[in-house]
């Protein structure tokens, strides 16, 4: 069923946002010297909770 393989791709993908979003705390608390030159951790949040949203929306059409 096309609902069972969709919702397998999105607790897949929800596992590795949510691996990305402790990726990204994990350099916010890292010494300035540590974290990325260009990186915009605050863009970097913006994104990850928009894919959430996108998540949650995509599990409520599918029905679960």
């Amino acid at each position: 069923m096309a609902s069972d393989r969709m919702m397998k791709a999105i607790a897949t993908l929800e596992r590795a946002i949510g691996r990305l979003e402790q990726d990204v705390d994990g350099l916010l608390s890292a010494a300035p010297s540590d974290i990325s030159p260009g990186m915009d951790a605050s863009a970097a949040r913006a994104a990850l909770q928009s894919l959430d949203s996108l998540i949650t929306e995509l599990k409520g059409q599918a029905g679960g």
